[in-house]
């Protein structure tokens, strides 16, 4: 039998702080909770550097945990490698011209 392939997202927004951090502890929470997590490749990023390192904002964390999510986030900068993904997702149009 065929070794099966990850699926991969990306989720995409301009500083990997608020947005892309929130869809991608949504997105691995579903697949968790489906039990198949091990088929996903899950991940968000940055087109800017400015919080590279930085905790997601405490806003993003309490919608996250009012909701029951917990996230260990770190932003981090999209890279070329990034592209690898099969899915990319932006949160704005700005953002998706700057991977452009």
């Amino acid at each position: 039998m065929a070794e099966r392939v990850p699926k991969s997202v990306l989720f995409v927004c301009l500083g990997n702080i608020c947005r892309s951090p929130i869809a991608e502890a949504v997105f691995r929470k579903l697949v968790t909770d489906q039990n198949i997590s091990d088929t996903w490749v899950i991940d968000s990023g940055a087109v800017s550097d400015w919080n590279v390192g930085r905790s997601p904002d405490p806003r993003a964390v309490s919608c996250l945990r009012n909701h029951g999510i917990d996230t260990a986030h770190k932003a981090r900068q999209v890279e070329e490698t990034s592209f690898d993904f099969l899915y990319v997702g932006s949160h704005d149009l700005r953002s998706c011209e700057r991977l452009a």
